[in-house]
C-alpha cells in the first residue's frame, strides 16, 4: 500500500484544475491584448494619410510594419507558453483518468471480497467501502470534467485568437 503522503489529497486535486483554468485564463487574457495591439496597428496602416514625401511614407510605414511585427512575435511565443500550459493540463487529466481506473479496480477488488466474506459486519464495512470508492470515482470524474472543460474552453478562445492574429497578416 502506498503511503498516503505519495498521493495528492482532494484539496490538492481541485487546486490544480483551478492553477491551471486559472493559467490558461490569465495566458488567454495577455494573448487578447497583443491581438488588440496587432488589430490596432493593423487599422493605423490603413487609416494613415502618408502624403508627406516618399523616404517619410517609406519610413512610417516601415515602422508601422515592424510595430505589427513585434507585437505579432510576441503573441506567438506567449502562444507558445499557453500551449505548454495546454499540454500540462491534459496530462492532468490523463492522471486523474489513472487514478479513476485505479479507483475502478479496487472498487472490483472490494467486491470480489466482499462476496467470499461471510461475516456480516465485514460485509457491512465492505460496503461503506464500495461506497467510498464510488464516491471518490465520483470525484475524480468531476475534477477531469472540469479540467477537459477548461481546457476545451481555452482552446477555442487561442483559436479565435490566432484566427484574428493570421486574418490580418500582409502578404
Amino acid at each position: 500500500m502506498k503511503k498516503r503522503t505519495d498521493l495528492p489529497t482532494h484539496s490538492d486535486i481541485e487546486e490544480t484544475v483551478q492553477e491551471n483554468d486559472e493559467q490558461m485564463t490569465e495566458k488567454l487574457d495577455e494573448l487578447g491584448v497583443y491581438t488588440d495591439d496587432t488589430e490596432s496597428v493593423r487599422d493605423l496602416h490603413e487609416e494613415l494619410d502618408l502624403e508627406t514625401s516618399a523616404e517619410g511614407i517609406e519610413e512610417v510605414e516601415a515602422d508601422v510594419d515592424k510595430a505589427e511585427d513585434v507585437t505579432v512575435e510576441i503573441f506567438e511565443t506567449e502562444d507558445e507558453v499557453l500551449e505548454g500550459i495546454q499540454d500540462d493540463t491534459q496530462e492532468y487529466s490523463q492522471e486523474l483518468e489513472g487514478r479513476h481506473e485505479s479507483a475502478e479496480s479496487d472498487l472490483g477488488k472490494i467486491s470480489d471480497t466482499s462476496g467470499r466474506v461471510e461475516t456480516q459486519e465485514t460485509v457491512n464495512e465492505l460496503a461503506n467501502a464500495k461506497t467510498s470508492e464510488l464516491e471518490e470515482m465520483d470525484f475524480l470524474d468531476d475534477n477531469k470534467d472540469d479540467n477537459d472543460d477548461a481546457f476545451e474552453k481555452a482552446e477555442q478562445a487561442q483559436q479565435a485568437l490566432e484566427d484574428r492574429i493570421n486574418d490580418g497578416r500582409r502578404s
